[in-house]
């Protein structure tokens, strides 16, 4: 016998599906808002301890199997004022090579260039014309006369 298959049969399915997802996803969430409640609680009480004046660390409510590595390294850099300094420091090399990286960069695709256009500029009299015009007479007598200047007041 050849079992009947109805659309609501299969609507029915789904629908139970579809509520256990969201059943599961509420679950998920409250999990969720739980422990986040639970280590703001945490650390607000450490912080009350902390200043009252004792020093000690409160134990953690999670076993040992539910911790994530992110937790064991969380807490490991927590308790190790050796570990900061070293994350730090490190973090540091990596910022200090990202700008000597960055300059570096601007140096060689910015400044050079400008650089290798100025001294051609200078030296080769057939730029000069087409770059500055007629005028290039002038405007090195005028920067002559800026640079004089200058050094006029730098005498007295």
């Amino acid at each position: 016998m050849v079992p009947h298959y109805s659309w609501t049969d299969e609507r029915v399915r789904v629908q139970r599906s579809l509520h256990t997802t969201l059943y599961y996803a509420g679950q998920v969430f409250d999990d969720i808002a739980y422990d986040l409640d639970r280590d703001y609680q945490l650390q607000k009480q450490q912080k009350l301890l902390w200043r009252r004046g004792h020093s000690f660390n409160v134990a953690p409510t999670q076993s040992v199997r539910e911790r994530t590595v992110m937790d064991v390294a969380r807490t490991w850099l927590r308790t190790h004022e050796d570990a900061q300094v070293m994350l730090a420091s490190v973090l540091v090399v990596i910022g200090l090579w990202w700008l000597v990286r960055t300059v570096l960069a601007l140096i060689l695709n910015l400044i050079c260039p400008l650089m290798v256009v100025i001294l051609a500029v200078v030296c080769v009299p057939q730029l000069r014309a087409p770059l500055l015009g007629q005028n290039y007479p002038v405007l090195a007598n005028l920067l002559r006369n800026i640079l004089l200047k200058m050094a006029e007041n730098l005498k007295v």
